[in-house]
């Protein structure tokens, strides 16, 4: 069964921003459309997009599969549902499976993706990563994670900052 929201509260593990330049009508789209994350998301290699029966677009309750390449030894996919959208603001999303083993050590794992308008011509991008521990392995493991989260995170506002503002994408 797959859970249409987090059983607890998410916990944010870590949260960073970065100011775009660029207007969040051109910022927005690249984070609403899941198969601009192929342009843009540094391990992003490929993404299938599910919708529901009522759906036409993406949106709360869209699913999709997020095929990524971390490294050479760490490549692999999770699924992701959708769980909140405010059109033209933020998008939340939770992994309820993986080819990581993430769900052995942790729980209510997700993230936030937000656009907020500094600006004309800028947009302060906020990525926030949310997970809850399981059990003392998780717990134990917990500041490694973060960090690496931390790491895939400025990677990604890094990636997304030079694509908006015309340049390339840094992919891994």
């Amino acid at each position: 069964m797959i859970p249409t929201n987090f059983s607890q509260t998410p916990k944010i593990q870590g949260q960073d921003d970065i100011i775009i330049n660029a207007p969040v009508s051109v910022v927005w789209p690249l984070i609403k459309d899941s198969k601009r994350l192929e342009e843009w998301g540094p391990p992003v290699q490929k993404i299938e997009i599910y919708l529901g029966p009522d759906q036409t677009e993406e949106g709360q309750g869209s699913k999709r599969k997020v095929y990524a390449k971390f490294s050479e030894k760490r490549k692999g996919w999770y699924e992701e549902i959708r769980t909140e959208q405010i059109e033209g603001r933020k998008i939340t999303f939770l992994i309820y499976e993986d080819s990581f083993g993430m769900s052995k050590i942790l729980k209510d794992v997700g993230a936030s993706m937000e656009v907020v308008s500094v600006g004309t011509d800028k947009t302060r991008f906020i990525f926030t990563f949310l997970h809850r521990t399981k059990g003392f392995m998780g717990w134990l493991m917990n500041p490694m994670i973060k960090m690496d989260q931390k790491k895939n995170r400025r990677a990604a506002l890094k990636s997304i900052k030079s694509y908006a503002e015309g340049g390339a994408a840094i992919k891994n």
